[in-house]
């Protein structure tokens, strides 16, 4: 995972251990001396003194062993080019921070990345991305019943992106989906909702067999 920028919402990202488990190396990229100190007392993190919009930095990493970007910094500009950097790179996953819902916008019609709406609870909203990108994450047991609510993330290369709700048919699956997670809202899910990278589906069902309309692939037993 490389990280630019190094504020509060990445210290309460490294510091969280489900997702510590999840990643096996972070690079943080950091201009300020001072919090680079901080962010390497974290323990198993690479921090690289510099700024996220110097090019020259990205040619000293293996881009092509990253395989998340996380824009964090304070500035939408600098985030922006960060997710276009990383999307030249092929970077599966690019998730970005913008304060401007304009460039939030331009983010998602360039497919540059998923973009997360400030002021969003940052540092929760990227977990639940994180944790729900390839497999859907159990949130809720319903009492006295077998049914669960899942979180699903929606990412590029999903047969669900860019499709409305309604064409993905998970009735056939005995799922529904109840709320949407927009990049700024929880909103109730509606059939002609266009579906698009970033969203997190909260989806009633039984079992994890509605996967394979959202992701194409099949979940593991």
């Amino acid at each position: 995972m490389l990280i630019a920028g190094g504020g509060d919402t990445v210290e309460t990202l490294l510091k969280d251990p489900v997702l510590r488990d999840l990643i096996d190396q972070v690079v943080i990229i950091e201009n300020d001396p001072d919090r680079r100190l901080a962010l390497e007392r974290l323990g198993d993190v690479l921090v690289i003194e510099g700024n996220a919009t110097d090019t020259s930095i990205y040619e000293n990493i293996d881009m092509s062993e990253v395989d998340v970007v996380l824009a964090l910094t304070s500035k939408d500009e600098v985030n922006f080019l960060v997710l276009a950097i990383a999307t030249q790179f092929n970077v599966p996953i690019r998730i970005g921070v913008f304060k401007d819902d304009k460039v939030a916008e331009i983010v998602k019609n360039l497919k540059l990345g998923i973009p997360v709406i400030k002021p969003a609870i940052t540092a929760g909203v990227i977990k639940q991305m994180l944790t729900s990108l390839v497999n859907p994450r159990v949130v809720a047991q319903l009492p006295a019943s077998e049914l669960r609510i899942y979180a699903v993330t929606i990412r590029e290369d999903d047969l669900a992106a860019y499709t409305k709700l309604e064409e993905l048919h998970l009735e056939e699956e005995n799922a529904q989906v109840l709320m949407v997670y927009n990049g700024k809202e929880i909103v109730p899910a509606q059939p002609d909702m266009e579906l698009v990278p970033g969203h997190i589906l909260f989806i009633l069902a039984q079992d994890e067999k509605f996967l394979g309309k959202i992701k194409g692939i099949t979940p593991s037993s």
